[in-house]
């Protein structure tokens, strides 16, 4: 007698999907934040502290925080660490992500639409080359890389060392023997083009590309597998309210100062100069 046995075709399961580097969310969420601190002291000092004082002079005491912190030693030596190794870690995450140049021709769109709408707010509040602008042309410049090495990972990494180290070199050539004149137009390549009011915020290809090159670089053998590297330190979720601020960096970069402007201003007109929004 023979079997009339029905032959089940099982689906193949789906792969777990790729767990997310938690050091890497962490550390880029403890620099969106520490970034979102900076720009309100910026916006106390710049915009809103000096009529609170004038207003009442119980508030100076917070215009003089926020000028010491300005002014401070330890903003002085700290920022340029913090920008530096968001730069690295966004090197790195060029190194992991498969979608390099859409996340490259994403971050341009957005950073000239900042562009045209800080443009509307006056020559004093325009940014023609911040973080955002720095950082979009730095990823597709990973994947002019990228392709030149034919998408060999340690030729890439090879690369983006190499070119990585001569762009910080060439930086400080350049800030050692600035050029005799001032050239309009370049002021984007480095900060010895710079000149006053050029863009609110201000983030030169060089030397910054070379720190996000130099990401890239480590990034590849650092972050191989693709897993942290730190794995015993992640338990209880305890690093999660600060890597979600990681997660989100592109729309807290693009948001935050709104937010803080409105959110000042709300205060100016409740609590510090009853009835004046002082920006809006």
């Amino acid at each position: 007698m023979q079997d009339n046995a029905v032959e089940v075709q099982t689906l193949p399961l789906k792969e777990p999907k790729q767990r997310r580097i938690w050091e890497l969310d962490f550390l880029r969420g403890t620099c969106v934040l520490l970034m979102i601190w900076d720009h309100l002291m910026f916006d106390i000092v710049s915009i809103f502290g000096p009529e609170w004082a004038s207003a009442n002079d119980k508030f100076t005491n917070i215009l003089e925080f926020a000028n010491n912190y300005w002014d401070g030693g330890l903003r002085e030596f700290f920022h340029p660490i913090i920008f530096c190794m968001f730069f690295v870690i966004c090197g790195i995450s060029c190194s992991l992500s498969r979608n390099n140049l859409v996340r490259g021709i994403q971050a341009v769109l957005f950073a000239y639409g900042i562009t045209i709408v800080t443009s509307l707010l006056g020559d004093g509040m325009v940014i023609r080359f911040g973080v955002l602008h720095m950082l979009a042309f730095s990823i597709i410049f990973w994947c002019i890389i990228d392709f030149i090495t034919r998408h060999n990972k340690v030729g890439t990494s090879a690369l983006c060392f190499i070119v990585g180290i001569i762009i910080i070199i060439v930086n400080g050539l350049y800030i050692e023997f600035p050029p005799d004149e001032f050239k309009p137009g370049l002021e984007f390549l480095g900060s010895w083009y710079h000149t006053d009011n050029y863009s609110a915020d201000y983030f030169p290809l060089l030397p910054n590309v070379g720190y996000v090159l130099l990401g890239a670089s480590v990034g590849s053998f650092w972050y191989k597998d693709k897993k942290s590297l730190l794995p015993a330190l992640d338990k209880y979720n305890w690093h999660k309210p600060v890597g979600i601020w990681g997660r989100l960096a592109l729309w807290v970069y693009i948001l935050h100062q709104p937010v803080i402007i409105f959110l000042l201003s709300i205060a100016s007109y409740t609590i510090f100069t009853p009835g004046n929004f002082i920006f809006i």
